[in-house]
């Protein structure tokens, strides 16, 4: 340092940035719309591929090529078309990667919470838990969906995942500014709200249980360019207009006595990227086109 500049204060840039990247632009969000978009639309291609024998690769295969696939539309206008530039289509398939490592896990794979192997074959009767994104122009999606192996929930899978499903959408009505929540508070109200969850389906386990054991992880993370974005933004910040971040409650059933033997082997997450909006009607769900209702997955399967 020279000598003028003796005593002067160094500032670490991380932070400025990093609070510079919690807000989103509007054009920031066209690009997170659309890597949600293209993201449904690459959940719905996997979950018309899976079935029994099917291979969790072959699903992880499926929704990086129905990525791509997403991102090529025809030309409507044909005036537009040249000798120089015949092609009736436009391609923007090289603006798509995988945002981060996927999660395919069948079975009793899901209750791992980071399985990347995704190299075995799915059974007939099982769930598969599919953690994936794709990135847009270098902005993440990050989206979690569960669905059957075989087409059709049974009944203990249907209400262990409606438990979830209401627990994920309570939270994602709690996105917005006006509610004052940070993403530690709606963590918080999650737990609370998945032991009454489970407890209405007969499924009776204490808050400490589903913090330690059954939901081992946090409910949200901030999303943009990177898939755990602005790592050093404290989740104790109130949310503001501008933010988009995840809400993915799960439930990951060990084998353990301690709970009920019909919902044992079985995980659970669903995961959507949110905007955060003023009010609770300003609230953008940015991954709302991948299957989620039971009722919609089981119609996406049938296909």
């Amino acid at each position: 340092m020279q000598r003028s500049n003796a005593g002067a204060r160094v500032r670490r840039l991380t932070p400025i940035v990093q609070r510079a990247r919690l807000i989103k632009s509007t054009a920031e969000l066209q690009l997170m719309r659309e890597a949600g978009r293209v993201s449904g639309a690459a959940f719905a291609a996997a979950m018309r591929a899976c079935g029994p024998g099917v291979s969790e690769s072959t699903l992880q295969s499926t929704f990086a090529h129905a990525s791509k696939m997403a991102l090529l539309a025809p030309i409507t206008d044909r005036s537009t078309l040249t000798t120089d530039y015949p092609a009736p289509i436009t391609d923007r398939s090289a603006l798509t990667r995988p945002a981060y490592v996927p999660v395919f896990a069948g079975g009793e794979h899901a209750l791992c919470m980071h399985y990347v192997l995704n190299n075995a074959p799915l059974r007939a009767g099982d769930l598969v838990l599919a953690d994936a994104g794709a990135e847009v122009a270098a902005y993440a999606a990050d989206v979690t969906r569960t669905f059957p192996v075989s087409g059709r929930f049974s009944e203990q899978q249907r209400d262990l995942y409606c438990a979830v499903l209401s627990v994920q959408e309570q939270m994602v009505r709690l996105c917005h500014a006006d509610a004052g929540y940070p993403l530690n508070e709606i963590h918080r109200c999650s737990t609370h709200a998945l032991a009454t969850e489970l407890r209405q389906i007969g499924f009776h386990a204490a808050e400490r249980d589903i913090e330690r054991q059954l939901y081992p992880h946090h409910v949200a993370h901030y999303l943009g360019l990177d898939v755990h974005d602005t790592i050093d933004m404290s989740r104790a910040l109130p949310l503001r207009p501008g933010m988009v971040v995840t809400i993915e409650p799960g439930l990951y059933v060990p084998y353990d006595d301690r709970f009920p033997k019909a919902f044992q082997g079985i995980g659970v997450r669903i995961e959507d990227d949110i905007a955060v909006g003023q009010t609770e009607a300003d609230i953008e769900n940015l991954s709302a086109s991948a299957p989620k209702s039971p009722a919609d997955i089981e119609a996406c399967m049938a296909r």
